[in-house]
């Protein structure tokens, strides 16, 4: 059985896809500069999810946030139909792992 740590590191690869098929528009957030920092910064969190470190979930959670850059970048970039339904998803798996949640 895939931890839930695995099943975000999964939903990262999903968001990469949509990601790398083409440049996004990057003009209504400020995390990023560039296209590749995002590819970058999701691959990063996707392999360490993957090793087992979760220290990084709360910069993950901002960036899933309402209004956070994955959602300002996803509205701009015409892929925010797909970025909600991903990003309800993280919420459900990142919820046992977040000790402030419970």
């Amino acid at each position: 059985m895939q931890s839930d740590a695995a099943k975000i590191a999964d939903l990262l690869d999903r968001v990469l896809a949509i990601v790398a098929t083409e440049p996004q528009d990057l003009s209504w957030q400020s995390r990023y500069a560039e296209h590749g920092e995002i590819v970058d910064d999701l691959t990063d969190h996707a392999a360490r999810l993957r090793q087992g470190d979760s220290s990084r979930l709360s910069d993950l959670r901002y960036l899933f946030a309402p209004t956070g850059p994955l959602c300002e970048i996803a509205a701009s970039s015409g892929w925010l139909v797909s970025y909600t339904e991903l990003g309800n998803r993280f919420d459900q798996l990142a919820a046992p792992l977040d000790p402030f949640i419970h």
